[in-house]
């Protein structure tokens, strides 16, 4: 990771939202929360293609582990997977993006993870994507231009991060890919399944919606 990695404590954040409901939240999607953030010099617009992993990665806690020797992380299953990246797509189709094969030299891409776990740490590492970005090697990493990226110490379950990587700045798998974009929604592990995935489509919209620099 590089030494250039800036955090933002967004547990800060928490009580904020509890000054919101003073007496308890009456439904769980009273404590979702959708955070973005981004380069703001950078020119969204000049960008046209973008690529997406086809599973979402799933942190299990604060120290990376490699059981099975694959080079691979865990992921979620494929179902709640789908929910997330389709939303995902939908939203890059309606703001006028391409998506192409990670093969096609696309411009941006997108990396999703989802954490289920309480009280850890976690940042964006680059050990988790090392088999689906090209060029990785040890010492490989992420910079974010411009502002913090997000860094998250004791949130309640159910998480889902997403990093926009922009691929034009330097070749395709270069060392320190600059994050342009980062969203985190928080609080989607709670409630049954067609309520979380419903949830989740929702807050996934909410998040491109309050990213407007993000549209064609």
């Amino acid at each position: 990771m590089t030494t250039s990695l800036r955090y933002l404590l967004l547990a800060c954040l928490l009580p904020l939202l509890w000054s919101c409901y003073p007496k308890g939240a009456e439904y769980t999607d009273e404590l979702d929360l959708v955070y973005t953030n981004y380069a703001s010099d950078f020119n969204f617009t000049a960008l046209k293609t973008y690529s997406i992993p086809d599973s979402v990665v799933k942190i299990t806690g604060d120290v990376i582990s490699d059981p099975d020797g694959d080079g691979k992380p865990s992921f979620l299953p494929s179902s709640s997977g789908k929910v997330i990246l389709d939303q995902i797509k939908t939203n890059m189709s309606n703001y006028g993006w391409t998506l192409v094969d990670k093969r096609q030299n696309p411009d941006a891409t997108i990396l999703v993870s989802s954490m289920t776990t309480t009280n850890i740490y976690y940042y964006y590492d680059w050990w988790y994507w090392g088999w689906y970005y090209p060029g990785y090697y040890p010492g490989w990493g992420w910079y974010y231009p411009g502002y913090y990226p997000p860094y998250v110490t004791g949130y309640r379950s159910g998480s889902i991060f997403m990093q926009f990587i922009d691929n034009t700045s330097k070749p395709w798998g270069a060392d320190n890919a600059p994050v342009k974009w980062v969203c985190i929604l928080n609080g989607l592990a709670e409630g049954g399944t067609s309520d979380i995935a419903a949830r989740t489509q929702i807050n996934i919209d909410q998040a491109y919606t309050q990213s407007p620099y993000l549209k064609h």
